[in-house]
């Protein structure tokens, strides 16, 4: 069955009403800089939607966008793929990847593979290696 179309052109479109407020285009994802707490090393990393946390590891092609090895990685816990920074829509958060040692938040231990808001001036513990977080 076919229904006719010819009166659909006959109906005014009227767009809906959003109460006054124009919708926003999607924010940029931001440069995050990051502080080792312990050797004072801030490390810039660049804008983009994920960056991974944790050693490197070239005979297993892992390769973090933030290499911890050089900070005391192994000795303090890090896993190669540790933890997980993301950005969507103007938000920033941060996930526990299935670490062996754990991801805290402000002292809170993160449930893995669930991401939790990350807001400036932040500390978070990856294993024992403790960072503090801002937004640029």
């Amino acid at each position: 069955m076919t229904l006719p179309t010819d009166r659909l052109s006959d109906v005014p479109y009227t767009p809906p009403d959003t109460g006054g407020l124009e919708q926003e285009a999607p924010a940029e994802p931001r440069t995050i800089r990051v502080r080792v707490v312990e050797t004072d090393r801030e490390v810039s990393l660049p804008p983009a939607s994920e960056l991974l946390l944790g050693r490197r590891d070239p005979m297993r092609g892992i390769f973090p966008d933030l290499d911890l090895t050089a900070d005391g990685g192994i000795e303090k816990g890090v896993s190669r793929r540790h933890a997980r920074i993301l950005q969507k829509e103007g938000k920033v958060f941060i996930e526990d990847v299935g670490s062996a040692n754990g991801t805290f938040l402000n002292d809170q231990r993160l449930m893995p593979y669930l991401p939790y808001p990350l807001r400036d001036g932040d500390r978070v513990r990856i294993g024992k290696l403790e960072l503090e977080i801002h937004f640029e």
